[in-house]
């Protein structure tokens, strides 16, 4: 009975140990999957590292600017006026993003507009405020271009549900080319090939705002910048100008530029997307450098410019 008593005793203790390491090694098991599972969920929330989109569309823009009399702004405070409406035509762009980190994202931006209709208007006044014109010329504008490239920084800040929000920051570069030429209507101005060319640079801030759904994503992104600016102009008609460059402008700017997103996933590394977007860039005043070739380099007011661009865009998003 001792020896019994001990055997039963022992098989006890067996069975109770072997309990105890199945426990163990099915809590390890649990664990594992479970671990397991999150990597895999993490995983697959991981965005790509990689993401290109070209796109095409259409553009309509306006660009103006304004000179006075003299350096302090008077006599008259408006001197001589251009603008440059209803200048349209095709839109393309390239976008390539790089997932830096989980949450940090850097872009690189390109758009190029080609300008294949518009047309503008030159306008000297004598009396302040717009009055007293005494010389207008309606012309043709129907060439052109506008580019701009961007480099930005975009940060997965908050996620609530299935919205998002997502601070940036970056540099933009803005080139356009305008012109002035010869109308049908116009016989005076035969041999018009006239150019303005501006170029804003500065920085971006802002934020990207992602409502995310299963079968679609819709975001607005809405940027403010801090731009110089600078310009210079060939008037080829002018026999008193210097060529190549007849006077030229310098400044700084505002822009404010917004973009409506949508996008429609085709499959995982695939979706088409369409976008809205606008830019509008105001142009302090500053100087006016003008250069003869008889006399010498004379200064006046800039008084300023503004732009105005609004285009959409269709494109496929590859991402891997």
């Amino acid at each position: 009975m001792v020896l019994t008593g001990h055997y039963v005793y022992f098989v006890c203790i067996k069975l109770k140990n072997t309990n105890h390491l199945q426990t163990s090694l099915l809590k390890y098991i649990l664990v594992s999957l479970a671990f397991l599972l999150f990597c895999n969920a993490s995983a697959q929330e991981k965005p790509p590292k990689w993401s290109i989109k070209p796109y095409v569309g259409f553009q309509q823009s306006r660009f103006d600017w304004s000179i006075a009399g003299n350096s302090k702004g008077t006599n008259p405070n408006v001197l001589s006026e251009l603008i440059w409406e209803k200048l349209k035509g095709p839109s393309y762009g390239l976008d390539v993003s790089y997932n830096i980190i989980e949450k940090l994202t850097l872009k690189v931006a390109n758009q190029y507009s080609s300008i294949s209709k518009g047309e503008a208007t030159d306008t000297d006044y004598a009396d302040d405020n717009r009055q007293g014109a005494f010389y207008y010329d309606l012309l043709n504008a129907n060439k052109g271009y506008l580019y701009n490239i961007d480099l930005q920084l975009n940060y997965k800040l908050l996620k609530i549900g299935k919205f998002r929000i997502n601070p940036i920051a970056g540099f933009s570069y803005n080139q356009q080319k305008f012109y002035l030429l010869e109308s049908a209507s116009n016989p005076a101005s035969n041999g018009l090939n006239s150019t303005y060319e501006a170029r804003y640079k500065g920085f971006d801030f802002g934020g990207e705002f992602v409502l995310k759904m299963d079968a679609f994503s819709i975001g607005a992104t809405v940027l403010g910048g801090f731009y110089t600016y600078s310009a210079k102009a060939n008037w080829n008609l002018i026999p008193d100008f210097e060529k190549p460059v007849s006077f030229t402008h310098k400044a700084n700017s505002f822009a404010l530029s917004g973009d409506i997103n949508l996008s429609v996933p085709l499959n995982k590394g695939l979706s088409i997307e369409a976008d809205y977007k606008i830019n509008n860039i105001n142009t302090y005043s500053g100087v006016d450098k003008a250069y003869f070739n008889n006399r010498n380099t004379e200064e006046t007011q800039f008084n300023g410019a503004s732009f105005r661009k609004n285009a959409v865009f269709v494109g496929l998003k590859f991402s891997f």
